[in-house]
Parts: structure tokens; sequence; C-alpha cells
């Protein structure tokens, strides 16, 4: 039996990426889940992160390279191949695809997200 969306988010648990001063020094950067899978961690204010999955649901482009823009007061990632940009909050683009997108935390030991497996800035 296949998972709802519902389903699928109460599949998820809180897990430590990483310190948050080391976080800031990068606007956009590549994380790993575990089992290898890419997401891309941009950092756009004072302890402001979003997560989302690094490659663009258009034609799989790394969205780590991508730009961010505040498109009508919302945190945007314009993907670097076709310039289709997409919500860092919701995911959602004017294309009408969707890039998943992951719920960060800043705690006092560091920043966490909110995805199936762990978070490691390296393989």
């Amino acid at each position: 039996m296949a998972k709802s969306p519902q389903n699928l988010d109460s599949d998820l648990q809180w897990h430590l990426i990483g310190g948050v001063e080391e976080l800031k020094q990068k606007v956009c950067r590549k994380v790993y889940m575990q089992g290898g899978q890419g997401l891309a961690l941009f950092y756009v204010a004072p302890d402001k992160f979003f997560l989302t999955n690094s490659t663009c649901p258009h034609a799989r482009g790394p969205l780590e390279q991508g730009d961010i823009e505040d498109i009508g007061g919302s945190f945007k990632v314009v993907c670097p191949l076709h310039y289709y940009s997409f919500d860092l909050v919701t995911g959602q683009s004017a294309t009408g695809l969707t890039l998943r997108t992951y719920k960060t935390e800043v705690r006092e030991d560091g920043l966490y997200g909110l995805t199936p497996f762990p978070v490691s800035l390296t393989r």
C-alpha cells in the first residue's frame, strides 16, 4: 500500500545537520541524507535556513548552485539550468512543479532538519 503525503510526514524526525556558525559560512551548500540523497541547504538571513532536495524537479539542475532571491516577500531558489524558481518554504513554482522541502530549526546545539534520515555535510 502506497503511503499518502500525510503518512510520509509521520516518518520524518529531527536530525542534527551541523553547527550554526559553520553553516552560516556558505549561502548555498550540498548536504547528504543517509543513503546518499543530496539536499540543498540555504542560509539567507540571521539564523534563517532552508532545506530542499538538491535537484530541480524539471531537469535535475543543481539547486545548490542556484541563486536565492526575495521575490514578492518570499525567498526562492532559481535553478541555474532553466531559471525556474521555487519557493523555499512551500516548494511551489509558477510552472506547477513542486520541489520537496524540509523544515529546519535552529537550536542551542546546532541546526536541525526534519528529514526521514540523518543528514551529513559529507557523503
